[in-house]
């Protein structure tokens, strides 16, 4: 956006924040957060967002640590992050399903945008933070963030990350109910245009959904003591919940009537033929932090105070004035002290329309925001919306302020009102964002990226500083050369996308070590370390370096031209690897070779995962049964597609109800398999075999022949030879003694 005070509004909230981890662990949490926000306000993609949401949740991951204590050494290296994992399967919905739903705009850059919004609301009105301060600390809750005993913005932060970038996360839900009607009704339409028919989402178990696992049975025993009639409620059920915050937060609604109302939601919705996806998202908000915190955390209040709020914040951004101000509740416009975090959602979340991609096949016909000028103070809100080519419809801007009147209290806020403007400015040479998927990767604590994003800069600095002393001796210092030199700085001076790209390349090594069969792990792990690569998993490892080089540059904006030109974000090395020379290569050869050396600088090695290694033992088994060659001496492709097959045979095994697990889990091991399981088994993993190999161009022919990629076993599983389909399963009869030689084993799940 061209002219927009938003970003100095965010700069502010930054300016007054301080982040607990970092204040008492010495981390630069805060400056990584920052880093990416500025990023994405530079550029608006997908790319840019997902950096914001892997920084929050990875900032406010939930592990066995006790966040509120000062961290002076740990055991933890990784810990799956299965709110991500949630960003992920949204963002991919939306990516994928757009030109299937007539009415359809972009969820991901949007909610990062209600994020940034309500950061900026919050730092300029002083209205609203002492509403929110009052409804934290007037509160049964005594665990909220603070610095020196005060009060610290940082548990608005929290409360409101969690709240917006999360609002939308059960979209996919909705996207599904828009396909299923508009692949019904172009169905029968193109029969004749006199047909119609509705269609609803249903559930065949809503209460299995609607359900937080139990694994502390005295969960909700403290905010009982404070809540006393919530003992008659259900607090593994998060309609329950809910129902019980917005009787709490609004004293005149009844807990048994909006409870009954919420429980039957699904079927109102389906009869009438709508579906709120803010009750799905925060459903799965609850379900997700319930199960998270009765594992990890000791103080169970985490869940039921912040992130009840922020998940009943999500429910009623929609639900507030689609339900709670008609009939039988009939309230009045949400004050902000009554909830603050619901009342900036709705505001937020309403007033989010610029650079919002279209995605649906009418909603990419129509005009759409561009720009947006901001005013916020302590009196007014007011928004210019500025469109670049055709217009926004009659009274757009006077429908979004009649609107957001009738819901909120906005003079509780803002004195002096809201004002919505909507400024046309013709111009037909409107880009669209092209939105790239995340490469996925192993979860990796952000304290584990941190450490290495400082120390691949320091390595960089080391380089810099060796060859500009070797030229200034040998009398050969070039001009490029002292400008590089001269220009180093400490990691927290850099720029906000210089910060982006140690970063990017941090969170990257253990996706390339888990390429080459390798992970992370704390030095007292018995495996050996690995201290150097092979030469072809270099050159391979450099290649995906430069690919993602290539994705991030063109992600935060950068384009190709012939003559790099920094200021215009023009580079001329955005090509394919095998158009760079020598000498350019090399920039990527590097780091790579560097990666044993730098994880060893922060106190971690590199081993042979467990899973890889299983890999090895299967196809050494093979191997030995059927006379091929080992492992080691198999092509790297090769290599990469059995990795692909155990992981495809891991999550197979979970479909039958078994995990592979480390010998030290919980679990009595599997020590056999019956023989139904192993043909199942077998049979699959021999046609994600077959698939994989037709992908890579392999073709069946009654000779095996590599070079021409020719093989006699690209069959069906039931026309295979029946020795072959013996020697598979022979594999799978011996998988158990196969995991317990390389410490895993087999239990149900």
């Amino acid at each position: 956006m061209s002219v927009n005070n938003l970003r100095k509004y965010v700069d502010d909230f930054f300016d007054q924040l301080i982040l607990y981890d970092d204040y008492h662990n010495n981390h630069l949490y805060k400056g990584l957060l920052k880093a990416g926000i500025d990023v994405f306000l530079d550029k608006e993609t997908a790319y840019n967002a997902y950096e914001i949401y892997q920084t929050f949740f990875m900032i406010y991951q939930i592990t066995a640590e006790n966040k509120s204590d000062k961290v002076t050494s740990s055991s933890i290296v990784n810990e799956p992050n299965t709110l991500l994992d949630l960003v992920k399967i949204m963002k991919k919905y939306e990516e994928n399903t757009g030109d299937l739903i007539e009415k359809q705009r972009d969820h991901f850059i949007h909610s990062v945008n209600v994020f940034l919004l309500g950061l900026a609301i919050y730092s300029q009105n002083k209205n609203y933070r002492e509403a929110f301060k009052a409804y934290v600390v007037n509160s049964p809750y005594e665990k909220y963030y603070r610095i020196d005993d005060e009060f610290s913005h940082e548990e608005f932060l929290y409360r409101w990350g969690v709240a917006s970038l999360f609002h939308d996360i059960g979209y996919p839900v909705e996207i599904i109910g828009k396909q299923l009607n508009k692949f019904i009704n172009d169905g029968v339409k193109s029969i004749s245009n006199r047909y119609g028919a509705d269609t609803a989402v249903d559930f065949k178990d809503f209460n299995e959904f609607n359900t937080i696992i139990k694994i502390k049975p005295d969960f909700a025993d403290n905010y009982t003591k404070f809540y006393p009639k919530a003992k008659f409620l259900n607090l593994f059920k998060p309609t329950d919940i809910m129902a019980q915050k917005i009787s709490t937060d609004f004293t005149n609604v009844d807990v048994e009537e909006v409870s009954k109302h919420l429980d039957s939601f699904v079927k109102i919705m389906g009869d009438s033929g709508f579906i709120d996806h803010g009750f799905f998202s925060a459903i799965l908000v609850l379900n997700s932090y319930g199960y998270l915190i009765q594992k990890y955390a000791k103080n169970h209040d985490f869940f039921f105070y912040p992130i009840v709020d922020s998940a009943t914040a999500i429910l009623l951004h929609n639900y507030y004035r689609n339900v709670l101000q008609k009939k039988p509740f009939n309230l009045p416009p949400l004050h902000p002290r009554q909830s603050p975090i619901a009342y900036l959602l709705i505001l937020c979340d309403e007033l989010q329309e610029w650079n919002r991609q279209p995605l649906g096949v009418k909603d990419k016909l129509r005009s759409h925001v561009n720009e947006l000028n901001l005013t916020i103070d302590d009196a007014r809100l007011d928004v210019d919306y500025i469109v670049k080519n055709g217009a926004m419809g009659l009274g757009f801007s006077e429908d979004k302020a009649e609107l957001l009147n009738n819901v909120l209290s906005i003079p509780s806020v803002f004195k002096r009102g809201l004002t919505v403007y909507t400024d046309v400015v013709h111009d037909g040479n409107i880009m669209r964002e092209i939105v790239k998927s995340e490469i996925q990767a192993p979860s990796v604590l952000l304290r584990n990226v941190e450490k290495l994003a400082l120390q691949i800069h320091q390595q960089y600095i080391d380089t810099t500083t060796a060859q500009y002393n070797e030229k200034l001796a040998k009398g050969e210092l070039d001009e490029k050369t002292r400008e590089k030199y001269e220009g180093l700085k400490p990691f927290d001076q850099l720029s906000s996308q210089l910060k982006i790209a140690n970063i990017r390349q941090a969170r990257s090594i253990p996706k390339k070590l888990n390429i080459i069969g390798c992970e992370l792990a704390n030095l007292s792990d018995e495996r050996e370390a690995i201290t150097e690569f092979s030469q072809d998993e270099i050159i391979d490892l450099a290649i995906l370096e430069h690919d993602e080089w290539c994705e991030e540059k063109l992600g935060t904006g950068w384009v190709y031209g012939p003559v790099r030109d920094d200021e215009n974000l023009i580079h001329n090395y955005i090509v394919p690897w095998d158009e760079l020379t020598p000498e350019i290569q090399q920039y990527d050869i590097d780091p790579v070779k560097n990666i044993p050396s730098l994880i060893e600088s922060i106190g971690l090695k590199i081993v042979r995962s467990k899973i890889r290694m299983l890999t090895f033992e299967m196809h050494n088994f093979y191997a030995k049964e059927n006379n091929v060659e080992q492992f080691e001496d198999l092509p790297d492709y090769i290599k990469y597609s059995n990795y692909k097959q155990t992981d495809f045979l891991v999550k197979i095994l979970s479909e039958l109800g078994y995990d592979v697990v480390d010998e030290e889990a919980a679990g009595k091991a599997i020590i056999s398999i019956d023989e139904d399981s192993i043909e199942y088994l077998a049979q699959r993993e021999h046609m994600e075999w077959y698939s994989l190999k037709v992908n890579l161009g392999w073709q069946y022919g009654p000779v095996r022949d590599d070079s021409l990629k020719i093989n006699p076993n690209l069959v069906d599983w039931d026309v295979l030879e029946y020795d072959t389909r013996e020697s598979n399963k022979r594999t799978f009869r011996n998988l158990p003694l196969l995991c317990g030689n390389v410490g895993l084993k087999i239990v149900k799940n």
